[in-house]
């Protein structure tokens, strides 16, 4: 899919962030890990180009080969101070931080370094929602909980188990109402709901669900290997 120029993406102005830092506690340098040669952070950049909706591509980074990474994908860097790049900041500043001097943009949309398996068509659909209701805050990416949570067991200090809620005990699984969360790839919203720090949990959000080979969070080393596989798996889908 060719990348469309800034002058071709209809108006309002968007524009994508994504954080990328250069350090990461569980997988040393995520955002640069290689799928099938390329780093993750130059795959989610042509992502977010081919969505055809966004005016701008802006990683935020405090990691000079990670920048260098992003201006080769074609993308502008927003040098990140020290105080947003710990392994305990929250994304909420570091989009705020992001489009501070970003103009006219009227939409944002984050996602994430590693949204690897994120489809191009996946962004545009969120845009178009925002468009088409001007009421929403936020869309967001959604995955189903792969079994009911209200199903869940608890162990207690011996390990022995016991049901969370056992009002579910006599229920089916195909019953009880489907569950989702934050599927981690991206959240699109409207400027001043980022800029006045409104959470899209409780926003008014519209929540997309994403088939599950899409929506991979990748926090462990596992997480890493299984994407990898589901990455080279899914090439062309």
């Amino acid at each position: 899919m060719s990348a469309p120029s800034p002058q071709s993406v209809p108006e309002p102005r968007a524009v994508a962030v994504i954080p990328a830092r250069g350090g990461s506690r569980r997988i040393p340098r995520k955002n640069l890990a290689l799928f099938e040669g390329r780093p993750a952070l130059t795959r989610v950049i042509d992502t977010v180009r081919d969505s055809g909706v966004f005016h701008a591509i802006r990683v935020s980074t405090d990691d000079a080969e990670v920048a260098d990474t992003a201006r080769a994908a074609g993308a502008e860097v927003v040098a990140r101070p020290a105080t947003l790049a710990d392994d305990h900041t929250p994304l909420m500043p570091v989009v705020q931080h992001a489009i501070e001097t970003e103009g006219e943009a009227a939409l944002v949309c984050l996602v994430l370094a590693t949204a690897v398996l994120l489809k191009p068509e996946r962004l545009a659909a969120a845009h178009a929602a925002l468009l088409a209701d001007p009421t929403l805050d936020y869309v967001i990416g959604l995955r189903r909980f792969d079994s009911p949570p209200q199903r869940a067991l608890v162990r207690d200090g011996d390990g022995r188990v016991a049901m969370m809620d056992p009002t579910t005990f006599n229920t089916r699984s195909q019953d009880l109402t489907p569950l989702y969360h934050d599927a981690g790839q991206f959240s699109f919203g409207r400027r001043g709901a980022w800029e006045t720090g409104k959470p899209s949990f409780t926003a008014r959000t519209l929540g997309v669900e994403l088939p599950r080979w899409e929506a991979i969070d990748i926090d462990e080393p596992d997480d890493l290997a299984f994407a990898r596989l589901l990455f080279r798996a899914t090439a062309g889908v």
